[in-house]
């Protein structure tokens, strides 16, 4: 169902990770939001006022505030696409993660203000009427709501978008808190047990809990969150691609918001190979990454004298001497300068973010280890930290 919704609303459907093509998915899903929750959420709130449920009206707000959400996330889509000027010059795409703060604000207040409604309710209740009518308007918006939530939550993912997922994350809350009020009723109805004010107070804990999520999912790559596995391995796949890299380190990659990504790394190439044909290389790779991948990238040559016995023999010292030192990810940019009076054995040594063993202890021990090897070398490292 959602590959023949894609291909129907969405024009150039497989070239997903396109901006254009991305804001297509997200004013699909806004769109279809919108309109069913608005649907949903005048009809609750209006039997829900027939039945005197503060529950069901609760859950027809919280219907409401997802239309809201929904209509936010098409503005911030919109915003997001325009492109990069004087002021912006890497682009609007965190916007996006802008428009999730506010829709964070209102899904809090509503929630909020419907657990206060919820409170007094229990405290001074009010007889509810049972509806089989109701119930089986409820039964069909489970249904439909289910539906809908399936259908974003795979579509946020299949374009990556924090946005469309927490929308579809929503509305999946919106599933339970409806099956929890539907149960509230039969137990009103077969049991004289009248629970409405307690499950207008699950609902609206339901809606808080959504809200406090999404402003953590939001937070989070505004700070700057590490890139997936996959993102990283392709990157590396594309890279290695070209027999005249030897290996790659320092990659970092910088995040201005879905669909504005930006890398840099190093790139180890032989010494003995000539500048010119490198370069071409490298610029193909650069290309490679943002033609395949949308990502806008820089890259460092680091040239390795491949064939150094000593530079050879040290490999294997300096990856022994690390491999039960926690955390220590890796080492790279090794290089062997000779001098009159001793040989400097340099390189960079990647550390895990949040280490605990201390810098001195970790040189000391791979200042022993080569010293092993002759009383002539000195040891310098530079301390990296890892960001993959």
């Amino acid at each position: 169902m959602k590959e023949f919704l894609w291909k129907t609303f969405v024009k150039d459907y497989e070239n997903y990770k396109d901006p254009e093509v991305r804001g297509r998915y997200t004013r699909l899903t806004g769109t279809l939001g919108i309109i069913v929750n608005s649907v949903l959420c005048v009809i609750k709130i209006v039997l829900g006022l027939a039945i005197h449920s503060i529950a069901v009206v609760a859950d027809g707000a919280h219907d409401m505030a997802d239309s809201v959400a929904a209509l936010i996330t098409l503005i911030g889509a919109r915003i997001a696409r325009k492109p990069a000027d004087k002021d912006h010059p890497y682009g609007h795409a965190r916007v996006e993660y802008l428009c999730s703060l506010v829709v964070s604000a209102i899904v809090l207040i509503v929630g909020a203000e419907l657990l206060k409604n919820s409170i007094d309710k229990c405290i001074n209740p009010q007889p509810t009427d049972f509806s089989w009518l109701m119930v089986g308007f409820m039964l069909f918006a489970i249904i439909l709501k289910g539906s809908q939530a399936l259908f974003t939550i795979a579509t946020g993912k299949h374009i990556n978008s924090l946005p469309v997922i927490a929308a579809g994350t929503d509305n999946r809350n919106d599933v339970i808190t409806s099956i929890i009020i539907v149960i509230g009723m039969l137990i009103h109805h077969f049991a004289s047990l009248d629970l409405d004010g307690y499950m207008g107070c699950i609902v609206s804990l339901f809606i808080l809990y959504s809200g406090v999520m999404l402003i953590k999912e939001t937070i989070s790559p505004l700070l700057g969150e590490p890139p997936d596995r996959e993102t990283v391995d392709e990157i590396h796949e594309i890279i290695m691609a070209h027999p005249e890299v030897i290996g790659v380190h320092d990659l970092v990659i910088y995040n201005y918001g879905p669909g504005r990504t930006f890398a840099s790394f190093h790139a180890e190439v032989d010494s003995r190979g000539d500048i010119l044909e490198i370069h071409d290389v490298i610029d193909q790779i650069e290309q490679e990454l943002q033609q395949k991948m949308n990502i806008n990238a820089a890259c460092h040559m680091d040239p390795v004298v491949v064939n150094d016995p000593i530079r050879i023999k040290m490999q294997s010292v300096i990856a022994k001497a690390i491999m039960d030192m926690d955390g220590v990810e890796s080492y790279h940019d090794l290089r062997v300068v000779p001098g009159k009076s001793h040989t400097n054995i340099i390189f960079d040594l990647v550390l895990t973010p949040g280490i605990k063993t201390d810098k001195s202890e970790i040189r000391q021990r791979l200042e022993d280890a080569v010293k092993k090897e002759g009383v002539q070398y000195e040891v310098v490292i530079n301390f990296d930290q890892a960001y993959i």
